[in-house]
């Protein structure tokens, strides 16, 4: 019976550790805007034919295949790295696109954005206030969860600037996102 109690209250320790992101008001929030964000972004991706993934628009510039693996590359090494301060290497080869069919690389973008949802979900608020480097500048975890977002905002804006560029009409906006 004492191992039973001893299992149980270990347990739901566990789960409340586990859960600790989602009682923070903050990352709570985050974490509704990164769900939405996810739903806009697959969307945005989904709309785009296949046969069309792979054009350059201009000069110097990604394709819409190129956008989507960007951002899955962003939100690894970003929510990882410089988010969770891990010392986490930029994994290129596994975004690459050459090779991956469109739902390939939409599964990647899910993968990433699930990965970083977790990450997120399980991280410690008391760390929010912890600083971090990037490039020339520090940031608080906090800042490095708002820059992520933007990233993300910034490249889906790309894509659907894309989706206009072959006649597309885009998704709808995903409000809160």
């Amino acid at each position: 019976m004492k191992v039973k109690v001893t299992f149980i209250l270990f347990l739901m320790n566990a789960l409340a550790i586990a859960g600790m992101g989602q009682e923070d008001p903050f990352l709570r929030d985050f974490l509704e805007r990164w769900e939405n964000s996810k739903k806009y972004f697959i969307a945005v991706a989904e709309a785009m034919p296949q046969d069309k993934y792979h054009e350059i628009v201009y000069e110097g510039g990604m394709s819409f295949a190129g956008q989507l693996m960007h951002v899955a590359l962003i939100i690894d090494w970003h929510a990882f790295s410089k988010f969770d301060g891990q010392d986490s290497p930029i994994r290129r080869e596994e975004f690459t696109v050459e090779g991956k069919t469109k739902q390939e690389m939409i599964r990647v973008a899910e993968r990433e954005f699930d990965r970083a949802g977790k990450l997120i979900a399980a991280f410690d608020p008391e760390r929010l206030e912890e600083k971090g480097d990037y490039a020339d500048f520090t940031r608080t975890r906090r800042q490095f969860l708002l820059l992520l977002a933007d990233h993300v905002s910034h490249h889906r804006a790309q894509m659907i600037v894309f989706l206009r560029l072959q006649g597309i009409e885009p998704p709808n906006y995903i409000n809160y996102q």
